[in-house]
This record gives C-alpha cells, structure tokens and sequence, in this order.
C-alpha cells in the first residue's frame, strides 16, 4: 500500500511539473484554464486522501495547490495586460511658433557722389619717348552683346570704357606743345584671378579719334592696346596700374602730316561711381 501512495505522489509530481513546462508555451489565457483544471484535480484527490488518512500527502498536495494559485494570479495579470487597450499616446507639446523676426531695414546701395549711380574712371598716363601725358575719363559700361560668356568667361567679365581725354606733348617730328582731344573707346576683358595667383588683371585695347587739336581741327584715328592690375589702394573704390603702347594722331591726315604721338607708357587710375 505504501509503494502504491508513493507512485502516486510521484505521478502527481510529474504530471504538475510538465503540466507547469507545457503552460510556459501558452499564452496567459490557456495557463489559466490549465491551472483550474489542475486545481479541480487537487481538490479532489486531498478530499478523498483526506478521507483515506493520509495526512502527509494531503500536506503535499495543498502545498501544490498553494503554489498553482500563486502563479494562477501571475497569469492572470498578464492575462488582463494582454486583452488590455493600449493606453492612448502621451499628449504632445505644441510646438512653439518660431520667434518672430524684425525686419530690418536694408541700407539702400550707395548711388554714387552725385546719386546717379554711374560707374566711370579717371586715368592718367606718360608716354616715353616723346614725353606725352594723357589724361582721360571713361564711362564703364557693361557687355549688352553676351561677348564674356562666348569667350567661356563669367558675365561680367567684358566691360566697355567709353571717353574723353587730353594729351600733351611732342610729336614723331619734334614739334612741341602738341595738344590733342581724343575721343576713346575701349574693350576690356578681366583676366580670372585663379590664373593669375589671386591677382585681379585684366587687358584692353580700343581705338581713339582725335575731335580737336593743335592744327584747329580734327585729326585721324589712332589705338591703344594695355595690360592692367587692379585692387583696393583705400581711395574709395577700385585703383589700377597699366602697361600700354597708345598712338594718338593730331593730325588731319598721318600719312601726309604725320603729327602723331606715340610710345610705350604706364597709366594710373581709380573708378568713381557718380
């Protein structure tokens, strides 16, 4: 009798512990149900062991017992957790306006000395050799015909340098005190920095037309061809230094009275917006 109660608490023993292994597979709902059929079955059995007296495995069985509810009340939580709504999302902040910025006025771009907002130059100039200085002053102009970009350049890379100047000086036969009005009119092409180490340069070259001179009349054609640097020296705007060749003809006609001035010289020069 007693080996068969021994096998018995021993099957029971068995049978909780794979029963416990098997639940841990389901969800919390059907470890629930297994739990009551479990405990259904204890009740059972420590009523009738009760009534057979014995004490010690009825002890053993409601230790079972005790243990199965506990973890019942594990399940069962996990149970309601799972069958639970999502709680709602967490109220979200308003996100702030961004703060307000006070327009500030903007400078208005400078119009020039006498607000006409004109871009010009003056240059000064001594040709060698014949000890001519050459004075003029230029409106700059900007390329309406698109030359820069044809060329592969930027858009303002060619201007124009349309003038009026004086020169002084003797000419390819000696005589002194010429003096001539020309009237210039220049292309210039800029030079990218890159290619020169950072340095801003730039050539030109154009022709000039002498409108009035020393013979009380006007003359004929002559050029000017240079190569130029320019930068800031602190005189308000953009300076230069050229290296030119000019040919300023006085006379009506070069060929018959060749009252020309020419030779290599150095200009000096600043632009000044109007």
């Amino acid at each position: 009798m007693k080996r068969i109660i021994a096998a018995l608490a021993l099957f029971v023993f068995v049978i909780a512990v794979a029963g416990t292994v098997y639940a841990d597979t389901r969800s919390p709902a059907e470890k629930l149900a297994a739990g009551r059929a479990y405990l259904k079955l204890l009740d059972k059995k420590i009523i009738r062991l009760r009534k057979a007296g014995k004490a010690k495995v009825v002890k053993n069985l409601q230790a079972q017992k005790k243990s199965t509810i506990a973890r019942m009340k594990v399940w069962k939580a996990q149970s309601a957790a799972a069958v639970a709504p999502p709680p709602p999302p967490a109220p979200v902040a308003p996100t702030p306006p961004p703060p307000r910025r006070v327009a500030r006025p903007v400078a208005a771009p400078s119009a020039g000395l006498f607000g006409m907002g004109l871009q010009t130059d003056v240059t000064l100039g001594y040709l060698a050799g014949e000890s001519i200085i050459v004075a003029r002053g230029d409106l700059i102009l900007a390329d309406a015909l698109g030359i820069g970009p044809m060329l592969g350049l930027s858009d303002d890379a060619v201007t124009w340098r349309v003038g009026l100047g004086g020169a002084v000086g003797k000419d390819t036969v000696g005589n002194d005190d010429k003096k001539a009005i020309p009237l210039f009119v220049d292309g210039v092409i800029a030079i990218p920095a890159d290619i020169m180490g950072g340095i801003d340069s730039y050539v030109g070259g154009g022709l000039n037309y002498v409108v009035y001179g020393s013979e009380k009349t006007s003359g004929s054609y002559g050029g000017q061809i240079y190569y130029g640097i320019a930068g800031d020296v602190g005189l308000g705007g953009t300076s230069y230094a050229e290296l030119a060749y000019s040919i300023i003809r006085s006379g009506p006609d070069a060929t018959v009275t060749p009252y020309s001035m020419k030779g290599i010289g150095i200009n000096f020069g600043t632009e000044i917006l109007l």
